[in-house]
């Protein structure tokens, strides 16, 4: 006797390496993103601009801004790297530079105009795509989910000093 459709599915769905099925939702995401920004006028920008985009637009308030040194950090990209991401993106207005005022040398970074544009439509994209799938998996399962992943992003960042990669820490540049 055939085996269903559903019991193929699901014996696929059971061969896929963890990275496969991070890549699903992820790649759904991303596509919703892309089309929803493109709509608005924004130019598509490479993974590492978005890394520091979104990096420039988590934590502090958008006033305050992130240290330069803390964004090379945080990103884990050499300094020149970084200045260059930086360089693009302030030219786009997506993101400026100004002094910091308990330092006048040190340079702080924070969203421009259009990063302000682009980090909300973000968030509501990426709200109504959870929401799309709570609708397919049920929001209790959404939400398990969810705490499952915060919990995971926890235990794999490392918080106090250099990134890791492969399990070894990476040196200081």
């Amino acid at each position: 006797m055939p085996k269903s459709t559903r019991s193929s599915s699901s014996a696929a769905a059971a061969r896929r390496d963890l990275r496969s099925l991070l890549h699903v939702p992820q790649h759904d995401l991303q596509a919703q993103l892309a089309v929803r920004l493109e709509r608005l006028g924004f130019p598509a920008l490479r993974p590492a601009q978005v890394t520091v985009l979104s990096e420039v637009g988590a934590g502090a308030p958008t006033d305050v801004g992130v240290r330069l040194s803390d964004l090379v950090g945080a990103v884990a990209l050499p300094k020149q790297t970084v200045g260059d991401l930086l360089d693009e993106l302030e030219e786009m207005r997506m993101v400026e530079r100004f002094p910091d005022p308990d330092h006048g040398v040190i340079k702080r970074v924070r969203l421009g105009p259009k990063g302000k544009v682009w980090a909300a439509e973000v968030k509501r994209v990426s709200a109504a795509t959870e929401a799309k799938w709570a609708t397919r998996i049920g929001s209790k399962k959404m939400r398990s989910l969810r705490a499952l992943l915060e919990e995971l992003a926890s235990t794999v960042e490392d918080r106090g000093g250099a990134r890791t990669t492969n399990g070894v820490r990476d040196h200081k540049r």
